[in-house]
């Protein structure tokens, strides 16, 4: 039998569901709300710089990787996009930030401004971006790959203003990032042997090392006792859905969907753990059977562990 594949929501998601199974007097809703604001506008500002990197045509061969995570030892970290050409490599560092932006070059502090005039002192990007760019030539010379390794700071929002740019790195919005891209493209040496980027790619994406998300009960420090139970109805959009012999139908509005436990089981790995057993997704799906909630189980490509009421289903990364 041809098994399943189980993945964790995606963040915003995530974050959109888990406020749904909250209480709605819960204390932590308008954090949260918050944080769903922010994950969704950046989420928005990447899908826009991919979309305007569809339009990068320059005159050497090239290809990019979106979201890209590398280790060296016991430090970890994440790339927006890596941008591999025969003349260099380039990391893309995203940022969603609105309303204006002020970098004092004497003092390195990056503030924003918001339209009611309250200021927020940020962290300079400039600092990220030179670090990751001492990552990635650092990784690539472990490797025996001494590869020039330059970046980009994109800024995504459709409403930010620059005031002042930081000096360091370069800088732009979304529709000006090609544009800084031939620049940059430009200032690598010429005179050098072009690389092989299909040879680069394989070897950054044979170590790519996913980004592990915690549990967000354990992220936001809420009881997974606090988060409603059941099976949410697509129609109704409550938690009603019961268990009719091989299908799902809601006990108020009777939509049917033989599916419905996918996005459940999908919650459970997002909110709660990585792994489950039998008796947990009974819990956590209001369900009776056992045996209803094993031939669900075993659908899945898990890793599976442990024997009969021990039995663990972990997901695969």
């Amino acid at each position: 039998m041809i098994k399943e594949k189980i993945e964790l929501l995606p963040a915003a998601q995530a974050i959109m569901h888990f406020i749904s199974r909250l209480p709605e007097n819960h204390p932590q809703r308008p954090y949260l709300e918050n944080q769903l604001h922010r994950k969704t506008a950046g989420e928005r500002g990447e899908e826009r710089m991919q979309k305007k990197f569809i339009e990068f045509r320059p005159d050497c061969k090239f290809t990019v990787l979106w979201n890209i995570g590398l280790k060296m030892e016991g430090w970890i970290t994440q790339f927006d996009g890596i941008v591999i050409t025969e003349k260099g490599i380039i990391i893309l560092d995203s940022k969603n930030v609105s309303d204006d932006l002020h970098f004092n070059n004497e003092t390195d502090e990056f503030i924003r401004l918001n339209s009611k005039g309250e200021r927020l002192i940020l962290e300079n990007p400039v600092y990220q971006l030179n670090k990751n760019i001492l990552f990635l030539t650092e990784w690539f010379e472990e490797r025996n790959l001494p590869l020039p390794v330059k970046g980009l700071i994109i800024y995504t929002s459709a409403n930010c203003m620059f005031q002042s740019k930081p000096t360091g790195a370069p800088v732009c919005k979304t529709y000006q990032m090609n544009g800084y891209l031939y620049e940059i493209l430009r200032s690598f040496p010429s005179d050098t042997a072009p690389l092989n980027i299909n040879k680069i790619r394989k070897l950054i994406e044979k170590n790519h090392t996913p980004y592990r998300r915690k549990p967000l009960c354990q992220t936001y420090f809420i009881n997974s006792a606090e988060l409603r139970r059941g099976v949410l109805c697509p129609e109704c959009k409550d938690y009603l859905m019961v268990r009719d012999k091989r299908s799902w139908i809601c006990h108020d509005c009777q939509y049917k969907d033989a599916t419905a436990h996918h996005l459940a089981l999908q919650e459970y790995l997002t909110f709660i753990d990585t792994s489950i057993t039998n008796k947990d997704f009974r819990s956590f799906c209001l369900l009776d059977s056992p045996a209803a909630a094993r031939r669900i189980l075993v659908q899945y490509d898990f890793f599976i562990s442990g024997d009969h009421k021990s039995r663990q289903y972990r997901i695969k990364e």
